[in-house]
């Protein structure tokens, strides 16, 4: 039977990974799932900007947020930016603002917003850090604004983005479900989850619940692909490995289980 690797969004990050899981004989099905669009809060962000309130800093926990930041705030707020701290959750989200050159702290093996809000607070003695100015899209879960204000840090959340569901051909995943061949899924956002639950029939997101393995991108995504029942969820290890080199691994395991 054929084995189908569903990598669920489409973006040009995944190239290499699709190629090399077509390598060891899978067949890959990237879905855009999601679309994004300007948020209501770029206006007020920008404002907030213009004179951030002392003991300033900024927390962001995906790559749409720091996409967002560094379109509308660069370069004109280069200065400000440099000046107080910035925070991301992983290297996938810091990516867009270092890539513009800009530095920032990223939590030591993050295990999710969790992990970076444990980041924040630990630094915030010595950075003198007394607010965050949090940058989200409206599908954002309320880990780290709510662990922050726990520690009495104030926040401010600034919706950046928007997200809106896409209506992908999901049929190959549930023709290779029925058929019982190995199906392997990556996701990245419980966003995505939703997005392709949504497209699926009920027997179908059962099927998937039930029998693929499933590769998350985050303990957060986890977390949520584990409070719907996944059986077969891959918990996040919080290694210094890429996450394609994890995803691959994965699917090597699932073609040895499967012969």
């Amino acid at each position: 039977m054929s084995a189908l690797f569903v990598i669920a969004r489409d973006d040009s990050m995944d190239l290499a990974l699709a190629a090399e899981a077509e390598r060891l004989c899978w067949s890959v099905l990237r879905l855009p799932l999601l679309a994004t669009e300007p948020g209501p809060a770029r206006g007020p962000f920008l404002d907030w900007l213009r004179r951030p309130p002392p003991g300033a800093s900024i927390a962001w926990t995906s790559r749409r947020a720091a996409e967002g930041l560094a379109e509308i705030a660069l370069p004109r707020f280069r200065e400000t930016l440099e000046r107080m701290p910035l925070f991301a959750l992983g290297e996938e989200s810091a990516a867009p603002m270092r890539d513009a050159g800009m530095r920032m702290e990223l939590p030591d093996g993050g295990a999710g917003a969790a992990s970076l809000a444990d980041w924040i607070l630990g630094r915030r003695d010595a950075l003198g850090i007394a607010r965050v100015a949090f940058l989200h899209g409206d599908k954002a879960l309320p880990t780290l604004p709510d662990a922050l204000r726990a520690a009495k840090l104030e926040v401010a959340s600034f919706e950046l983005y928007r997200t809106r569901f896409l209506s992908p051909d999901v049929g190959a995943i549930a023709a290779a479900l029925q058929a019982g061949g190995p199906v392997t899924v990556a996701f990245w956002s419980p966003s995505g989850v939703e997005a392709l639950e949504r497209l699926l029939s009920p027997e179908a997101v059962a099927a998937l619940r039930e029998d693929a393995e499933v590769v998350p991108r985050g303990e957060t995504t986890y977390q949520h692909l584990a409070a719907r029942g996944y059986r077969r969820a891959r918990r996040p290890m919080h290694e210094t490995r890429a996450f394609d080199a994890i995803a691959l691994e994965a699917l090597q395991s699932r073609q040895r289980t499967a012969r």
